[in-house]
């Protein structure tokens, strides 16, 4: 119960009535100076508190009162997780106290079923009872439902029950647990809005039955999923992430998407084999496109017309069959207006002889490098020529393990390429790295950017002369300039980026390479 004093008494005075009331509380009393404040909320708001609590808190709240134990019986939302301890008979207790609950509160409707258990040896057996809770609130008429099982001791195969699939009410379903799922046996039309999927090994089947039976659905969420192909048609999906990595044994050949209405596409998947044969995707409406990790064989977007957003994050290789599949996929996205790009995707573009990408409708752009090196800044400089009308430029930069040159590129380097993007920007953010190439670049965009409003410069602290050397540039514009020291020792911001992944992998190859050469070396 939770007790408020109506008038303001001093801080002891306060502590003097709260443990008053506490007495009085156990005492099953309550002082005349409190308010049951919970008890007069409505249900509705009594019952969105609860929807924080798991059933374990519930049962403390619903033992405080007559009040509080109907709304303990009646609250909608419902989360159970297994004990932290690992003793069998707290778990079995804890099964016991569901199913008792579930018997006292009747017919009365479930909103949300949340199960989240760790099956340890000897539970296996219980499986069925959490089944029997689904099939309770699939009769109660339940909107979410939630079935997370972990340990070793689950089993190999599960099929849910026909009441899942039946179910008119159900609006979201989560299923994450290491087995085979079965799709349903039977022709049936779902409701379903949100479908997520998580550690699965999904049948061919249950892709037909969401492209047939989910006439409905507008989110579909696969992660590390094992499945060879992927088919969706959809008329009513508008989002659909995959994640997922061979490196944990899973297998993909074909991804294809076919959604008028898709609107969101997220696709993070790492180190593809070569089984993985092509992805095709038509989705004319697309805004928001992600792409990170490895490319494919084969590769189809069509053309994105509507795309606002892209975020392409590719792991390049170095030879010009990767150059071709990353220009067709930019070549896909030139009518986005925001792009994000990492180091390697920026650098695969650029070679001696290629056809120049055009961007003209972008009007921000970030980078995600270890810094403005010797190595991307002809890449960069082939990119931004592309970019006429580029009004917001973003250099994000993170340590790197290897060292880089960056002293070659001075601002003559710059002028002499008659960049058009340099008059149109208005907003500049770059992260300086070592070296002397970041800062060039800076004095001269402060010397040639007519337009520009804000420059922000965040250097490392070894570099103070940065602020210096910067204001001795000869501006042609009344910038607003921004100097923040960069503490590289909070790896936070940057240990959080995708390109931990590529920097990982890097490390990864170099000790397989050296590894592989010693064997050799032994034989």
């Amino acid at each position: 119960m939770v007790c408020v004093v109506e008038e303001q008494p001093s801080i002891m005075e306060h502590k003097h009535k709260l443990v008053a009331a506490a007495s009085s509380q156990a005492r099953g009393t309550c002082p005349n100076y409190t308010i049951d404040r919970l008890s007069n909320l409505p249900d509705e708001v009594a019952h969105q508190m609860l929807s924080f609590l798991n059933f374990k808190e519930l049962i403390r709240v619903g033992s405080v009162s007559k009040r509080c134990r109907e709304l303990f019986l009646s609250t909608p939302s419902l989360v159970i997780c297994s004990p932290d301890s690992g003793n069998k008979q707290k778990h079995l207790n804890l099964l016991d106290s569901f199913d008792r609950f579930l018997l006292h509160r009747g017919d009365s409707k479930i909103q949300r079923l949340s199960i989240s258990w760790c099956i340890s040896s000897g539970l296996a057996n219980k499986i069925f009872r959490m089944i029997t809770w689904i099939h309770i609130a699939a009769r109660c008429n339940v909107e979410v439902l939630d079935f997370a099982l972990n340990g070793k001791h689950i089993p190999g195969t599960l099929e849910l029950p026909a009441c899942v699939f039946l179910c008119g009410s159900l609006r979201s379903l989560l299923v994450h647990m290491d087995t085979i799922l079965k799709a349903p046996s039977f022709a049936c039309s779902s409701n379903l809005q949100c479908l997520t999927l998580k550690s699965v090994t999904m049948d061919e089947g249950f892709c037909k039955w969401i492209s047939s039976s989910c006439k409905c659905i507008k989110k579909l969420q696969l992660s590390y999923v094992s499945i060879e192909n992927i088919i969706i048609e959809s008329s009513s999906l508008e989002s659909f992430s995959l994640v997922g990595s061979s490196l944990r044994g899973i297998r993909l050949c074909h991804l294809n998407i076919s959604c008028e209405k898709l609107v969101d596409i997220h696709i993070e998947f790492y180190k593809f084999d070569s089984s993985s044969k092509s992805m095709n995707i038509f989705a004319p409406n697309l805004k928001y496109l992600t792409w990170i990790g490895s490319i494919l064989n084969y590769h189809n977007l069509g053309k994105l017309t509507c795309l606002e957003k892209a975020e392409i994050f590719l792991k390049r290789k170095k030879d010009d069959y990767d150059f071709e599949k990353i220009f067709e996929v930019l070549c896909s996205i030139c009518k986005v207006k925001d792009l994000i790009l990492s180091e390697d995707t920026t650098q695969a573009l650029f070679r001696e002889g290629s056809m120049q990408l055009q961007f003209d409708d972008i009007s921000y752009l970030s980078l995600h490098a270890g810094g403005v090196f010797d190595d991307l800044v002809p890449a960069m400089v082939s990119l931004l020529r592309g970019m006429p009308n580029l009004k917001t430029l973003h250099i994000n930069s993170y340590p790197r393990f290897f060292g880089s040159k960056s002293c070659k590129f001075n601002r003559k380097y710059w002028k002499s390429q008659n960049l058009d993007f340099v008059h149109c920007l208005e907003v500049v953010k770059i992260e300086l790295s070592n070296g002397y190439n970041g800062m060039e670049f800076a004095r001269y965009i402060l010397e040639h950017a007519q337009n520009l409003k804000k420059m922000v410069i965040h250097y490392p602290p070894k570099q103070s002369y940065v602020e210096r050397r910067l204001r001795k540039s000869k501006m042609i514009s009344t910038t607003s300039i921004d100097y923040q020291k960069r503490d590289l020792h909070n790896l936070q911001s940057w240990s959080e980026s995708v390109e931990l992944y590529c920097v990982l992998c890097a490390v990864s190859n170099l000790f397989t390479e050296v590894l592989g050469s010693k064997k050799s070396s032994c034989r």
